[in-house]
């Protein structure tokens, strides 16, 4: 075996290696990955297409769609959706689809809602100590730390990911009604308090109200925008707000409240800014009175101060969206769970009737071809997680479609080298030149499939129903270009590497008849 050959044998082994741990599931969350991503035809869910109602130039209607896409991701992800899909789709469209939904309605009611803005503070003791999830959880018998505020509490658990960004996510809520108070999550069913552990550091957050017991709401809040801090050596971006008469009043009592003069970032001198039960920020008040404007500083970039002052504008999505959505369906999980086995099934035989037809047919090159195909398999599925790639119906079709198109270009080899033999050439001059001759065909009618597949991948995204044609031509295109790299890489490597052995010269696994002219 020459050193190129045992070079790209090694590759071969390492790119097969890193496949099959990509793909099996073995520790899989410990290590950081998941599982395949599953489309709605398969998993079950609802997929909705909505329409702006919007009459804004295009450079306006671009940015209020992408403020919209936004809008819509935060209101969904607190409701724990599994790989929600929330993408724009040409200038003017918005593609939802939502894995594991069970609710149409509940879920065309989450899209169109308004939104409801709120502002609130951190809970304390009578000793003035912020009051956190785990302090609750120590109580044998639920009771509220502060006795005045009767209203709901709000347990956020604050974390930062691995760039150093702030995160917020909220965990459960505690709320008073005719049977007590309870422990509930966002949809108000109970939780159990051992579920909840790992987020005890999580604070609690209270309504901030005025001195007449009014709550601070988005209703007393007349605009906000994006601004500049000129204060320091370089301009910072920031958010300016503007309260109504009413607002500015009852703004200026909690300010006063939260206010303290020491420079420290403490949890009681913070106001935080819900937007349907989710964090958005919770900046420091830095003065007793504000009257009737302020501004929210932090390592905010022009983007985040952007959607910042949107969220805060209204509460609600920045622009109308066209109802009833042009396109709605809900997909069973029964029905999706009975797709992914017949598709598996289908795709499992697919491989086994192309290998025994390559064993019998071409003999020993068919079955390096079948070891290719096998490699072929594991490294797609392998691209289709890592990517990742939500995998449809029609997504499937297209990986099975690539299994019998992957030994294509395999028989176009194996017929040039019976060709080759036949001529009297030696085994490695007929494996070189059915390889080097083959090619250009196999380069060809592979590149007008991936030209196909690029045309259709367009075409579908313009689509109101566009997830089966871009599945179909993701997985074939992918399929398609892995197949090149196995037929001409890999199966030219096994054969050389059986080449120099006693296999090797035994012409009759080639299925080569020298008597034939």
């Amino acid at each position: 075996m020459t050193r190129k050959n045992a070079i790209s044998l090694l590759l071969i082994l390492i790119i097969f290696g890193f496949a099959l741990w990509a793909i099996l599931p073995i520790d899989a969350e410990k290590l950081g990955r998941k599982g395949l991503h599953l489309g709605l035809d398969l998993i079950g869910g609802v997929h909705l297409v909505y329409q702006a109602d919007a009459t804004e130039n295009a450079t306006e209607l671009a940015r209020n769609m992408s403020r919209t896409v936004t809008t819509i991701q935060k209101r969904i992800d607190k409701y724990g959706v599994a790989e929600p899909v929330i993408q724009q789709m040409g200038d003017d469209r918005i593609l939802i689809q939502l894995p594991g939904f069970t609710e149409l309605d509940a879920a065309k009611s989450l899209v169109e809602q308004t939104g409801f803005l709120e502002f609130r503070e951190v809970e304390l003791t009578e000793e003035r100590k912020p009051v956190t999830l785990g302090d609750y959880l120590e109580q044998t018998q639920l009771q509220f730390f502060d006795k005045r505020e009767t209203g709901d509490r709000i347990f956020v658990a604050s974390s930062r990911d691995e760039e150093g960004n702030l995160k917020h996510k909220t965990v459960a809520f505690l709320v008073s009604d005719d049977t007590g108070i309870r422990l509930t999550d966002a949809a108000g069913n109970p939780v159990d308090k051992e579920t909840l552990k790992e987020f005890e550091s999580g604070l609690s957050w209270i309504s901030a109200r005025g001195d007449d017991g009014t709550a601070l709401t988005g209703e007393f809040l007349a605009d906000s925008f994006p601004s500049l801090d000129q204060s320091g050596v370089a301009p910072r971006p920031q958010v300016s707000i503007e309260w109504n008469s009413e607002g500015g009043v009852i703004f200026d009592q909690v300010a006063k409240r939260l206010y303290s003069p020491e420079q420290d970032y403490s949890p009681q001198h913070l106001l935080g800014i819900f937007l349907d039960s989710t964090l958005l920020s919770s900046p420091r008040i830095n003065e007793p009175a504000y009257h009737g404007s302020g501004v929210i500083t932090g390592t905010f970039t022009r983007v985040e101060v952007e959607e910042l002052a949107n969220l805060l504008k209204s509460g609600a999505l920045p622009m109308p969206l066209k109802q009833p959505p042009l396109y709605q369906e809900k997909v069973s999980a029964t029905l999706g769970a009975n797709f992914i086995q017949m598709s598996w099934m289908a795709g499992l035989i697919g491989i086994v009737l192309v290998m025994l037809f390559m064993i019998a047919y071409y003999r020993l090159p068919g079955f390096l071809a079948s070891l290719a195909l096998v490699f072929y398999g594991t490294l797609v599925l392998a691209l289709f997680k890592l990517i990742p790639i939500t995998l449809t119906l029609a997504g499937l079709g297209g990986f099975i479609l690539s299994i019998g198109m992957a030994v294509d270009a395999n028989i176009l080899i194996f017929e040039r080298m019976k060709e080759e033999l036949r001529m009297g050439r030696t085994l490695g001059a007929a494996i070189e030149a059915g390889f080097n001759r083959a090619w250009s065909a196999i380069r060809d009618s592979n590149v007008t499939t991936i030209i196909v597949c690029i045309i259709l991948f367009w075409l579908g995204s313009s689509i109101v129903v566009s997830a089966p044609v871009m599945g179909f031509a993701l997985t074939l295109g992918i399929g398609v270009i892995i197949s090149m790299f196995t037929a001409i890489m890999v199966t030219r490597t096994l054969l050389r590497l059986f080449l120099h052995s006693p296999l090797g010269r035994r012409t009759v696994l080639f299925s080569i008849d020298r008597g034939k002219k």
